[in-house]
């Protein structure tokens, strides 16, 4: 398969801008381009997956727009989600098929996000039924997830782990349809980790797993 291009992108991003550049990069995946991983923050946004139900958002558009955080409808898999200043998210565009399928890409990428938070300090779970990573004590705690939209056999979307970000704005919604709490691995170390040490660790180890 061919090498990943590895893409990052320095400062938050607005989400409607990434959203365009992800389906401009699929046109060139599509058209024999290599398979490309974005590295990113974005500014404050909920975003709704296809499983989004009503009563997943506890505010209305006007309290969202008043706390300067847009809602954007996206195709990917999963419920509402929110990404901001803080969060690292990646973003995996690919022919599905040169990864075994789209179990098996999620599944890697799960692999990758959980060791990932490991490498920092923090012991952490795959969810058996939902693409989330949970901190493995006994009250768990969400602090990465996983959501793709697969078209016409290519992804885009990818994930998201909370490195040092406010939690308020995941009480504004139901965060992937799912009422345990939302963590950082900042929060779980007990002192503040940069997201660019972070970041590092997935260009360096991408490889080792989405392959």
């Amino acid at each position: 398969m061919p090498k990943f291009e590895k893409i990052v992108l320095e400062g938050p991003q607005k989400y409607d801008k990434m959203l365009l550049k992800q389906y401009e990069t699929l046109e060139k995946v599509r058209n024999g381009g290599n398979p490309v991983l974005y590295l990113l923050e974005h500014q404050p946004v909920v975003t709704l997956g296809r499983r989004t139900e009503q009563k997943h958002l506890l505010l209305t558009p006007e309290e969202f727009s008043v706390k300067g955080i847009d809602v954007v409808q996206v195709q990917r898999g999963g419920s509402a989600t929110y990404h901001g200043p803080g969060q690292l998210v990646g973003y995996v565009i690919c022919k599905v098929s040169t990864l075994g399928g789209t179990y098996k890409l999620v599944k890697k990428i799960l692999n990758l996000v959980q060791s990932t938070i490991e490498a920092f300090g923090v012991g952490c779970k795959v969810d058996d039924d939902n693409p989330v990573v949970w901190t493995s004590d006994e009250n768990p705690r969400k602090i990465a997830a996983v959501g793709m939209q697969i078209k016409e056999g290519y992804s885009l979307h990818g994930f998201a782990i909370n490195i040092d970000l406010p939690l308020a704005p995941f009480t504004y919604i139901v965060p992937c349809g799912l009422t345990l709490p939302v963590s950082t691995i900042s929060i779980e170390r007990g002192q503040k980790i940069a997201l660019s040490d972070v970041r590092d660790w997935v260009l360096e180890n991408f490889g080792k797993f989405v392959a």
